[in-house]
């Protein structure tokens, strides 16, 4: 008993700490969904294999083919991903250990593109995602999580995001790029990039505080560099030293853009199916602002990637 009443004391008055962290949400969109129809060992194999891509594309160390390694790089860099019934909370630490690795700044910038090309395979897949990102104090210990942090991403994913994109607030985004270690980089060179504004719904403007960005995803997708050759027979030619050099980087920037463009085409393919397949009207004006968001990325690309635009005939008004 009395072991007990100590167990018990020592419980009650832990202290507890919480760090700095910037904090996401991510909601796999159909997933909950999924989980209710399933009835057949199938239907579960096929949800768990979902689950584990998107685990791993996240960087969840029971995702890895190598957990023990993923475990190591994860704490080096301040980084945590939690698995929550139908999404995952990612992290990544600004304070402690975490400062070891790399600038704060560095750290929530190199989280975000963790983010934004997970996402990028994940809808390759067809499997779309919706989030928020917050940045604040997060505390995790003994299966009790405390974080305003991911209680105000949560809210921007259910309450703000609207269509299968992950949204930062303007303030949250001004704060991360004024983050220690951004005087490293001169203007044009900053990773912080991939934010794009977010249009209010009917036109309205929205106050400067109220302002919503987007991680532009479709352009990480859309980025050559990205990928590899688009054929073996590209990637021999390339190799091939005794062809001109100025041959031998045409076919390599060629290559790279044709397997964009395929990547693009195959975007597009999954969301005109995700289309059909919503239940409702609401969800399927949601795929038609991805695919019209689709085709706003690709207006300043060069004309290779006009094949792979989606026809927006096919979607309803």
């Amino acid at each position: 008993m009395r072991r007990r009443e100590q167990r018990r004391k020592e419980l009650v008055e832990k202290p507890i700490a919480a760090d700095s962290r910037v904090v996401a949400w991510i909601d796999i969109l159909g997933f909950s969904r999924q989980l209710q129809a399933a009835r057949t060992e199938a239907d579960f194999q096929a949800a768990y294999r979902k689950m584990l891509f998107v685990q791993e594309w996240f960087n969840k160390e029971s995702a890895n083919d190598d957990p023990e390694s993923r475990a190591e790089v994860n704490e080096f860099l301040g980084r945590s991903v939690l698995a929550l019934s139908d999404g995952l909370v990612v992290t990544a630490g600004l304070s402690g250990k975490a400062l070891r690795a790399e600038a704060p700044y560095d750290l929530a910038m190199s989280l975000m593109w963790e983010i934004v090309v997970a996402q990028a395979a994940c809808a390759l897949k067809g499997i779309f995602l919706r989030g928020g990102i917050s940045a604040g104090l997060f505390h995790f210990e003994n299966d009790i999580l405390l974080s305003p942090a991911l209680v105000h991403a949560y809210k921007l994913e259910s309450e703000q995001a609207v269509y299968p994109i992950i949204v930062i607030t303007h303030e949250t985004l001004t704060e991360l790029r004024a983050l220690p270690g951004v005087e490293a980089y001169s203007e044009d060179s900053k990773p912080d990039g991939y934010f794009v504004p977010l249009a209010p719904e009917g036109g309205n403007q929205r106050e400067p505080h109220e302002k919503l960005f987007f991680l532009d995803y479709v352009r990480c997708i859309a980025e050559p560099g990205m990928y590899s050759f688009d054929s073996v027979t590209d990637r021999d030619i390339w190799l091939d030293k005794n062809r001109p050099r100025a041959e031998r980087r045409r076919i390599f920037d060629e290559s790279l853009e044709k397997s964009a463009v395929k990547a693009l085409q195959e975007h597009g393919q999954q969301i005109i199916t995700a289309y059909r397949e919503a239940s409702t009207e609401e969800v399927k004006k949601k795929y038609k602002w991805l695919a019209e968001y689709h085709n706003r990325t690709l207006a300043n690309q060069s004309a290779t990637y006009d094949r792979a635009r989606i026809d927006l005939a096919q979607f309803k008004s």
